[in-house]
């Protein structure tokens, strides 16, 4: 049976390792999320933070390595450019969205902060993502050719990573304006950090085109009528090239930072953004791609949907999807307050309990949605109907926030604009910013309004007159 998959040129028609890879990436995204946001401190493992820690660079790296399979034709010629920008047109939008002040006109108004507006131009991984394939479709429609392109993408990826820990030098890029300063390095500059900015994240996702370019030279493009390799072949390759990235990235990582060209106490900030930390990851990417890719060849087809691989097509709703039930739902503070659900309040069994419900739910709408799509007239009406409600949501939406806020000003974490002026009807001192500064106070609206309480906040109620 080895032997048949191994000598097995069958052209690729579709790529199961990449489908796989991209799936599994969003599944463990919405793991780091909800850990990241109820776990207790201090609780996550190490080998956990480094699994977290794969996610943005398998991310990325699929979305190079799609590139160029949906850019060049299999007779070499270019797909026309302008479905693609579509596309990534969209994504941007969405991914400032996300960070816009909100989904309501309250939100822009009177619940909006300096600090909300200058969050907006914060460089996540969808800014990332978009950036740099805008950059790597206009390196393809001027080479023109798929191998060359590959050579040229792997030169800007280790140009990149070599720039990387230059560019995160402290002072560096700081005062540009913000929409482009973020693209540069992740140093917090007027209270906005980027997340992902193109330096080294780039790499990721020019490595990614360089094995698209080599996949679809080996396993797509036919030679009389045969693939140059095997599946098998491919996965074995895509193995041995993941565990030398890996071998040679762990060897390297310290030396590359403490040479004396770096200055010791900026080392341990600087390591994620060198060569040997991203190839490192690379290579761990790699092999499991490569594992996933075995799995696919010679497990039994499951009856019913493959949530993966839905996971993987409907990876843009999922990542949508979970942020806004995440951060747009559970923890506005309302519901904040009455369920007890704050950052950082959970053990494992609750914060793992959640994880499993919130994947459950994703992965439910990741299906759901395929199907959906499959009857083209019922996808539309759906889109259609819920942009007129996201409209009527901007109109009507929020201002039960803003009314809570106005009677419990004691209760607000972010600094609106309306609070004193609400602290002084109730009677309050005014302060700097409106926000609460006495724990007792917060304490006492919380009981007041029947809210849940913490047991810092009962033993500060009773120890009190």
């Amino acid at each position: 049976m080895f032997s048949d998959r191994w000598n097995d040129l069958t052209p690729s028609k579709r790529c199961d390792w990449i489908d796989q890879l991209r799936g599994w990436a969003v599944i463990v995204m919405i793991e780091v999320h909800v850990v990241n946001v109820w776990l207790h401190k201090g609780l996550i493992p190490g080998w956990l933070n480094f699994l977290n820690g794969l996610v943005a660079p398998s991310f990325i790296m699929c979305a190079g390595y799609s590139l160029v399979l949906s850019t060049f034709r299999p007779d070499g010629t270019l797909r026309p450019f302008a479905p693609t920008a579509k596309r990534l047109g969209f994504i941007l939008l969405c991914a400032y969205a996300l960070h816009a002040p909100g989904f309501t006109a309250a939100e822009w108004t009177v619940l909006s902060t300096p600090q909300k507006f200058s969050e907006l131009f914060k460089i996540d991984v969808l800014q990332c993502i978009v950036f740099s394939l805008l950059m790597l479709q206009g390196l393809a429609r001027i080479i023109r050719r798929p191998m060359v392109y590959a050579a040229v993408a792997l030169v800007l990826a280790l140009g990149a990573t070599w720039a990387a820990p230059h560019l995160w030098r402290q002072g560096v890029a700081d005062g540009w304006w913000l929409p482009i300063r973020g693209l540069i390095n992740g140093n917090t500059d007027r209270g906005v950090t980027a997340l992902f900015p193109l330096f080294p994240w780039i790499a990721f996702a020019a490595f990614g085109s360089v094995l698209g370019a080599l996949y679809r030279h080996f396993r797509v493009m036919p030679t009389e009528g045969k693939a140059r390799w095997s599946e098998s072949r491919w996965l074995v390759s895509l193995s041995l090239l993941g565990v030398a990235l890996l071998v040679w990235g762990s060897l390297y990582a310290r030396e590359w930072l403490w040479n004396g060209t770096f200055p010791a106490s900026d080392a341990w900030r600087l390591h994620n953004t060198t060569l040997p930390s991203v190839a490192q990851r690379l290579g761990v990417v790699c092999v499991a791609g490569a594992l996933m890719g075995w799995v696919e060849m010679v497990r039994s087809r499951w009856v019913g949907p493959n949530l993966v691989e839905a996971a993987s097509r409907e990876s843009l709703l999922l990542y949508m999807l979970h942020l806004n039930l995440i951060f747009g739902l559970l923890l506005v503070e309302p519901i904040r307050v009455r369920t007890g659900w704050d950052w950082y309040s959970m053990g494992w069994p609750g914060t793992l309990t959640l994880t499993v419900l919130i994947i459950a739910v994703n992965l439910a709408a990741g299906v759901a949605w395929q199907r959906i799509r499959e009857k083209g007239n019922l996808a539309l009406k759906i889109q259609k109907s819920a942009l007129v409600a996201l409209g009527v949501w901007f109109v009507v939406g929020g201002w039960m926030t803003y009314f809570h806020f106005r009677k419990s000003p004691e209760l607000a974490r972010e600094p609106y604009p309306f609070l004193n002026a609400a602290r002084m009807r109730k009677g309050l001192p005014p302060t700097e910013d409106g926000l609460s500064h006495d724990p007792l106070e917060v304490a006492r609206e919380k009981a007041r309004r029947r809210l849940k309480l913490s047991d810092e906040d009962r033993r500060m109620l009773n120890s009190t007159p």
